[in-house]
């Protein structure tokens, strides 16, 4: 991204590109009231650049031969009380590409500069209307598939992961100062290395970052969805499940062995939950080298999955390729599922439930759909391993989760160097470098460098 100037004003459009009854044009800087005004021709006669803030006033916007471009609604919002934190004006016009395109096109005659990807966000960022991981929920907030992902990133948005770090480190803060008027003061014989409470106050401060750390493993799944995916010998009726969870036909379904050679993804929503579905080639023992190359794409899955539905055939029974494959998801997360239960011949399946309890076995007919409500909740209890809850606050970001393990590996080194009783600077240092790394995480301390690549994931306009 170029360098960020923000003396410049900036505009864009910033509803999504199509037609559609309202689109927006958004400017923000110290020009943009005044370059409304010479694009505004109000109908009640104001002198735009006198107008309030946080006032919507219609009328037209006219080129400079003073020609009808549209009738719009303009929004004023003067500093600091803006989302920018700048002067920001917002033209609700008619949605149409073109009149966006000349109302924009007009602005930037005027002297506004064309927004860069995320640079209304990014300057809300830098005069201190939000924080790093603020700024993040915007994208997030956008992003949201399914309520939960909307609740976590709107309570990110309101501040709960930043007030969490903020509290945390503020215990730290205290820590460091004591151990700084310890090194500053020798002779007032402060306690430290004898101080049950200073060592309690480390245990809490450890607890609590690794809490945070924890909830990645839930945040992220509800963030970018579960990858779950469905395996098994071919024509056990991958295929079939697929389409009964998805509740339409989606993947071809036929009686020949080896129909699907190909990955296909769907997507649905599951209590509140984002799942990616992937329907995978059969695995089998073939000399075709067109399924041999669908089932290494197969495998190549294997590394990525959330959950693996490992589907049997209740009228086949318990084979060898069915244990194979159960070998190939060993340390995985599994549902076994048996599938056509509908069918007069079942087989024994007792080798099965040497493998597995029964318990953990899901039974069903992908042609009746017999057992699917049974199947979605185990598979979202799996993904969870147990209730999801409504945890207030959760991270949801690498990002995130890189800073806050960092911070806490720095705090456990400087409890560690504390007990042992060795010298205290290097306890304040590596505390001071924990510290530091959650700076980071809310953006206290930054590059310019990590700010592109946070803001380059944004649409222009936002």
């Amino acid at each position: 991204m170029p360098e960020i100037n923000l003396e410049d004003t900036i505009a864009a459009i910033s509803t999504p590109p199509g037609e559609g009854g309202i689109g927006i044009i958004r400017l923000s800087g110290p020009k943009a009231v005044s370059i409304a005004a010479r694009m505004f021709r109000p109908l009640n006669g104001l002198v735009f650049e006198e107008a309030k803030s946080h006032a919507v006033h219609l009328g037209h916007i006219c080129d400079e031969q003073g020609n009808v471009i549209d009738q719009v609604l303009i929004t004023i919002f003067r500093r600091p009380k803006s989302y920018t934190a700048e002067d920001v004006v917002e033209i609700s016009g008619h949605g149409g590409l073109r009149v966006l395109q000349k109302i924009l096109g007009f602005a930037l005659s005027l002297g506004a500069r064309h927004a860069e990807p995320g640079e209304f966000t990014r300057r809300a960022f830098l005069n201190g209307r939000l924080d790093l991981a603020q700024a993040e929920a915007v994208l997030d907030l956008i992003r949201a598939k399914t309520d939960r992902s909307l609740e976590v990133a709107l309570r990110q948005l309101a501040g709960k992961l930043s007030n969490e770090v903020k509290m945390v480190k503020d215990e730290l803060m205290k820590l460091y100062a004591h151990l700084e008027a310890y090194l500053d003061f020798p002779d007032e014989h402060l306690e430290v290395y004898s101080s049950k409470e200073f060592q309690s106050k480390y245990k809490l401060v450890i607890e609590r970052l690794e809490r945070l750390v924890a909830s990645f493993s839930k945040g992220e799944i509800l963030r970018e969805g579960a990858l779950v995916i469905i395996v098994g010998r071919p024509n056990v009726g991958k295929s079939s499940l697929l389409n009964a969870l998805l509740d339409r036909d989606r993947a071809l379904v036929s009686e020949i062995p080896g129909t699907t050679r190909d990955i296909l993804e769907e997507s649905i929503e599951l209590e509140g939950v984002w799942l990616r579905l992937v329907d995978t080639a059969g695995l089998w023992i073939s000399s075709n080298p067109l399924e041999q190359a669908a089932m290494e794409r197969t495998k190549r899955y294997f590394e990525e999955g959330d959950l693996f539905l490992w589907l049997l055939d209740a009228s086949e029974g318990f084979s060898e390729g069915d244990g194979a494959i159960f070998k190939e998801l060993k340390g995985k997360k599994v549902i076994p599922v048996v599938n056509k239960i509908d069918t007069e011949r079942k087989k024994d399946l007792s080798n099965l439930e040497k493998l597995v309890s029964r318990h953990e076995v899901c039974f069903l007919s992908a042609k009746t759909r017999e057992g699917i409500e049974n199947l979605e909740k185990k598979i979202v209890n799996s993904i969870f391993e147990g209730e999801l809850g409504q945890e207030s606050i959760m991270i949801t970001r690498l990002r995130h989760k890189k800073a806050l393990e960092a911070s806490l590996d720095l705090l456990k080194k400087s409890f560690s160097t504390l007990l042992k009783k060795e010298s205290i600077e290097f306890v304040a240092l590596d505390l001071k470098q924990s510290l530091d790394a959650l700076r980071e995480l809310v953006g206290e301390v930054y590059s310019e460098d990590l700010l592109d690549v946070i803001f380059k994931e944004f649409c222009i306009g936002k």
